[in-house]
C-alpha cells in the first residue's frame, strides 16, 4: 500500500517562505505543521489548496489566493530599506486593519473599539482582563455550551493557560494559573444538551444559566456570563429575553460576553449586543474563511471609554498580548505590554478582511439566497445517506438575524456496524476524507479511485453525546462567505448559477466518499494506524 501521506508543493507563484513561515507565527501550538503533509492539526496548510473540497469553517480553512495575495502585499509594505519591519509600518497597518474592520462590521459611527488577538480562545482571555477591571471583585465565568465553542475557552475565560504554548512564544503548562487573571475557580459550565445529545429546550437553558448566575453573585462575586451565538453545531443560547433579564437584574454584578468566534450573526445583530454593553468575541478565520488563527474582542462605547482610564494590566497578559493588539487611546493598557510585533497575527487578519470585503460586496439579498438554497441542499443531501444523521441543535431564527437566518452549520452522526461512531472513530475517517486515499482502497472501478483521491474537508469532528472513546460525534458540513462570494458574478447570471450548482454539489461528493471509507473501514483504521 502506498503512502497517502503525500507532501504536495505550493505552485511557484505561491513558494515565498517568508511569507509561510511568517503566517505561521504569533500563535501557539495549533499551528505547527505535519512536516510530511503541510497541514496544521486543523487540516489546513499556509499556501492556497484550491484542488480541496472546503465546507470546513466551522473550524478553519486554509487561506485562499485572494487572501494570500493579500498578505503577501502587506508583508512587502513592512519591509522597509534594510528588508526588516518596520515598528512604525507595522503600526499604521494595523490602525488600518482596525479601521477597515470597524467598516465592515458596522461600527465606524460608534465609540465601540477593537482588540486584536490571534485566536478567539485569546479574546475569551482579554474578556476576562476588562471584565474583572469593569466589575472590580473576584470573578466566576458562567460559560454556556462551553462544551460547543473552542476547546480551551473554558480554560482562558478562568485565567489558565490553554495550550503548553503561548502566543508570545513561552513554554508553559497547560491548565495553570496565568499571573494575575486566574480566577478563584474554574467557570460554571451550563450544559446545553442531554447525556445523549438531545438539545435542551431553551426554557431549561435559560433556568440553569439563571440558576448559576444568581448563586455566583450570591457567593458575593462578579459574574462574566459567556452566552454562545452560535456554537460548533449552530445553536445559541440563552435566549435574547435571558440575556436581558440578566442584565437588568443584577446590573453591575455581571458582564456579559458573547461568543461569537463563528462570526455568524447579523451586523444588526452585533451592534444589539454592543448597544446593550456586551463584549463580543469574534474571528475572521470561521464563516469569513480567513486562515487560522486570528481573533478580535469587540468592546461596547461605555466600557471603552472606562478603559482609557484604566491601568489595570496583570503581569500574565504579557505573555498573549501586545501594546498593538489594544485601541491607541488606551495609553496605559498598552504601556506596559512588550512591544514585539505580532507580525503572523496582523497577516492572517488581513487574509480575513480581504475575504470579508468579497462577500460584504455581495448584494444583501444574494447572500441570503445562497445561504438558504445551500442549506435545503445540505439537509437533503445528508438525508439521502441512511447512515447519516443529522444533529438537531437549540435556538430559533430571530428577526435580527439577516441573511444567518438560514442554518449554516450541519453537524452528522455516523453509523458505523449499527452504532454511531465515536469520537476516536470519528477523527480517524475526518483526517481520511482529507487525505488521498486512492492507495489504500483494494480494487474497485476508476470511479471509486477517482473519489478516494478527492481531498474533502470539513469542520472536525465534536462530542454531542456521552459515551466511550470520546463519546457520540458529529462530523461538520458549513456554508461560508468564500462560497457566497464565489457564487457571484456581477456580470454572468448564468455562470453565477453554474457556479452556485458547482459548489452545491461539493456536498454530495463529500458523502459519497464518506460512504466509501465507510464500505473500506478497515483500511481507513490502518492508513490512520501507519500515519501516527
Amino acid at each position: 500500500m502506498r503512502s497517502n501521506l503525500v507532501r504536495l508543493p505550493a505552485p511557484q507563484s505561491w513558494q515565498r517562505p517568508e511569507l509561510t513561515r511568517a503566517l505561521l507565527t504569533a500563535s501557539d501550538s495549533r499551528l505547527a505543521l505535519n512536516d510530511r503533509t503541510n497541514l496544521n492539526g486543523y487540516g489546513c496548510q499556509p499556501f492556497p489548496r484550491p484542488f480541496a473540497y472546503s465546507l470546513s469553517s466551522s473550524t478553519a480553512s486554509t487561506i485562499s489566493e485572494a487572501g494570500h495575495a493579500a498578505a503577501d502585499t502587506a508583508l512587502s509594505a513592512l519591509h522597509d530599506v534594510h528588508q526588516t519591519p518596520s515598528e512604525h509600518r507595522f503600526a499604521a497597518l494595523t490602525e488600518k486593519l482596525r479601521h477597515d474592520l470597524k467598516i465592515l462590521l458596522g461600527l465606524s459611527h460608534t465609540d465601540c473599539e477593537v482588540a486584536f488577538s490571534p485566536s478567539g480562545t485569546d479574546a475569551a482571555l482579554q474578556a476576562l482582563c476588562l471584565a474583572r477591571c469593569v466589575l472590580g471583585r473576584d470573578v466566576t465565568s458562567v460559560l454556556v455550551g462551553a462544551a460547543e465553542s473552542g476547546s480551551g475557552v473554558g480554560l482562558a475565560a478562568s485565567g489558565r493557560h490553554f495550550d503548553g504554548m503561548t502566543s508570545g512564544g513561552r513554554r508553559v503548562a497547560k491548565g495553570e494559573p496565568i499571573a494575575g487573571l486566574a480566577t478563584e475557580q474554574l467557570g460554571v459550565e451550563v450544559a446545553v444538551r442531554e447525556p445523549d445529545g438531545t438539545p435542551l429546550p431553551m426554557a431549561e437553558i435559560d433556568r440553569r444559566v439563571r440558576q448559576g448566575v444568581a448563586a455566583t453573585v450570591g457567593s458575593g462575586r462578579g459574574v462574566v456570563l459567556y452566552a454562545m451565538d452560535h456554537s460548533k453545531t449552530g445553536g445559541h443560547y440563552p435566549s435574547p429575553a435571558c440575556v436581558d433579564d440578566i442584565i437588568s437584574t443584577f446590573g453591575s454584578l455581571v458582564q456579559v460576553v458573547v461568543d461569537a468566534c463563528q462570526t455568524r450573526l447579523s451586523r444588526v445583530r452585533l451592534n444589539r449586543y454592543l448597544e446593550r454593553g456586551c463584549m463580543v468575541l469574534i474571528t475572521g478565520s470561521k464563516f469569513f474563511t480567513g486562515p487560522p488563527l486570528s481573533g478580535a474582542l469587540l468592546v461596547p462605547a461605555a466600557l471603552s471609554l472606562r478603559m482609557v482610564e484604566s491601568a489595570d494590566v496583570p503581569e500574565g497578559l504579557a505573555d498573549y498580548s501586545t501594546p498593538y493588539d489594544w485601541p491607541p487611546r488606551w495609553k496605559h493598557i498598552r504601556a506596559p505590554l512588550p512591544k514585539r510585533m505580532a507580525v503572523g497575527q496582523l497577516l492572517r487578519w488581513i487574509a480575513a478582511v480581504e475575504e470579508m470585503k468579497a462577500y460584504f460586496a455581495v448584494p444583501e439579498f444574494i447572500r441570503k439566497l445562497v445561504l438558504r438554497e445551500f442549506a435545503a441542499v445540505a439537509e437533503r443531501t445528508i438525508a439521502g445517506y441512511p447512515r447519516l444523521q443529522l444533529v438537531p441543535t437549540t435556538g430559533a431564527a430571530a428577526e435580527d438575524d439577516g441573511e444567518f437566518a438560514a442554518r449554516t452549520i450541519f453537524p452528522f452522526v455516523i453509523g458505523r456496524r449499527g452504532q454511531p461512531m465515536s469520537l476516536g472513530q470519528a477523527r480517524r475517517l475526518h483526517w481520511s476524507l482529507n487525505q488521498d486515499m486512492s492507495g489504500s482502497i483494494p480494487g474497485g472501478e476508476a470511479a471509486a479511485r477517482s473519489l478516494a483521491a478527492r481531498l474533502c474537508h470539513l469542520g472536525q469532528p465534536i462530542a454531542i453525546a456521552d459515551g466511550e472513546d470520546g463519546g457520540v460525534a458529529a462530523i461538520r458540513i458549513s456554508a461560508d462567505a468564500r462560497l457566497v462570494h464565489q457564487c457571484w458574478s456581477h456580470s454572468d447570471r448564468t455562470l453565477a448559477v453554474e457556479t452556485m450548482q458547482r459548489r452545491f454539489s461539493e456536498v454530495r461528493t463529500v458523502l459519497d466518499k464518506v460512504q466509501l471509507l465507510l464500505d473500506n473501514i478497515g483500511e481507513v483504521d490502518r492508513a490512520y494506524a501507519a500515519a501516527f
